[in-house]
């Protein structure tokens, strides 16, 4: 077992070839990354597949980026050059696993055509991935007797899992009506701050939409399934629908700054190159 001891990374550990006797199990491991947290590229022989528990994240697939929310699984194909994305993301917790899906029976061959002829990236709502991949990395980690049949047993739950996702998602396109990443309430909330993004939402304001009376409850929730503060995730929303508005080039800075509920023009740069690594005026320029 590798610890993984970065400064990007709250906790985490990786194995590779956990179980001698599966070499269809390339990797596992289960990491708490910080904000900020980046991955650079690199590849691995066999598919991967990354369940996010908490947070959003960001992939970088040959220069095209690819967005994970809770809840999703983002797959990487055999020697494909993959990293994290351009942006700045928030805490985020991932369970991954690594495998050799050619070694796993008809059904794991099966599985990998599948996945190769739909050009699958993420499936959205597997949350019933995050207690078979745990039960799976718990097995590797206790070696408990009968640990490789039961591994292949999770394996083979996990490869239905993933092959019923796939065939219920259109190719090249998430299946939205799967995706349901937060509770009732947060998802309220979530949706509220997704339509409102020409002013900042007083808590009272959104723990309302949300129906729920006590505001720091509500906010601990929200921390707790979004892995950031309301007001963080409504800032997130804002700069991305600005950034899309600066491709307009009738459209100042200013003027897109005050339509998105930044006091001023200064303030709205300062936050936008935090989010995004570049200003206003050199994204509008390549843009």
């Amino acid at each position: 077992m590798k610890i993984i001891r970065e400064s990007t990374h709250i906790s985490g550990f990786l194995y590779d070839q956990p179980v001698g006797e599966l070499p269809a199990l390339t990797h596992c491991g289960e990491t708490l990354c910080a904000r900020g947290h980046k991955i650079g590229s690199h590849c691995h022989p066999g598919f991967e597949f990354h369940y996010l528990s908490r947070g959003s994240y960001g992939w970088r697939v040959e220069q095209e980026t690819t967005d994970q929310q809770m809840g999703d699984i983002f797959i990487n194909y055999p020697n494909e050059l993959h990293a994290t994305g351009p942006q700045s993301y928030p805490e985020s917790h991932f369970l991954w696993i690594g495998l050799h899906l050619n070694q796993l029976g008809t059904e794991g061959k099966r599985l990998a055509a599948l996945l190769r002829r739909k050009k699958c990236r993420v499936l959205s709502g597997c949350q019933e991935a995050e207690p078979i991949l745990r039960g799976l990395v718990s097995q590797v980690i206790n070696h408990r007797v009968h640990r490789s049949s039961t591994i292949l047993a999770y394996l083979q739950t996990f490869i239905a899992l993933i092959q019923q996702r796939v065939m219920s998602t259109k190719a090249g396109a998430d299946d939205d009506a799967a995706r349901i990443p937060y509770s009732h309430s947060v998802q309220k909330a979530v949706s509220y701050l997704e339509k409102n993004l020409d002013r900042r939402l007083p808590l009272k304001e959104l723990a309302a939409a949300a129906t729920m009376r006590h505001v720091p409850h509500f906010c601990a929730q929200f921390h707790r399934e979004v892995g950031v503060p309301p007001a963080t995730h409504h800032r997130r929303l804002r700069l991305h629908a600005a950034r899309d508005a600066l491709k307009q080039a009738t459209f100042t800075i200013t003027m897109v700054a005050l339509q998105f509920g930044f006091n001023s023009s200064q303030h709205f740069s300062a936050c936008f190159q935090d989010e995004f690594g570049v200003s206003p005026r050199q994204w509008q320029k390549g843009a």
